[in-house]
């Protein structure tokens, strides 16, 4: 019971550090002598607001880059920041057969706002419903590779369910 009450503490501590909040409750101590000191200290499972959050982080620097708002970074460098290689080449490959339309926002302008959910119980899965000015919208379906958090996949038509 003790050992699952500390990894507990260190899921919490974890998800306040990739968040950025300070640390709540009690910090967990060293392992108990007798348990195996491996698994006390494994990784908590990434949470839903982890994937929202860095999906959230990575289409607002995008948009930023794609405004030139920023001069921090081109919307190529916001791409091989967040995104996997093999989901920055899809894009650049999806970018050519569509020279009109942005390969992230998959339209020839950025929207106006946009909101997420979690999809299912996966909780590596985000939906965004990205809004444009003229009232249209478009569900799509954000992948978040826990360990990292590099965005695995973006899919036009999210399953359901």
């Amino acid at each position: 019971m003790i050992l699952r009450t500390r990894v507990h503490a260190a899921g919490i501590a974890a998800a306040a550090a990739l968040l950025g909040l300070p640390a709540a409750g009690p910090a967990a101590a060293g392992p108990t002598p007798g348990t195996d000191p491996v698994q006390a200290t494994a990784p908590a499972p990434m949470s839903a607001l982890a994937a929202q959050d860095q999906v959230e982080a990575f289409l607002t620097a995008y948009l930023k880059a794609r405004m030139g708002t920023t001069e921090d970074a081109t919307p190529d460098e916001v791409r091989k920041t967040f995104l996997t290689p093999e989901l920055n080449r899809a894009l650049t490959a999806w970018a050519a057969a569509h020279p009109a339309q942005d390969p992230v926002f998959r339209a020839p302008n950025a929207p106006s706002s946009w909101t997420f959910r979690g999809a299912g119980r996966d909780t590596s899965s985000v939906v965004v419903t990205q809004r444009w000015g003229d009232g249209t919208t478009a569900d799509v379906l954000y992948t978040v590779r826990p360990g990292d958090l590099l965005i695995t996949s973006i899919a036009d038509r999210p399953a359901t369910g």
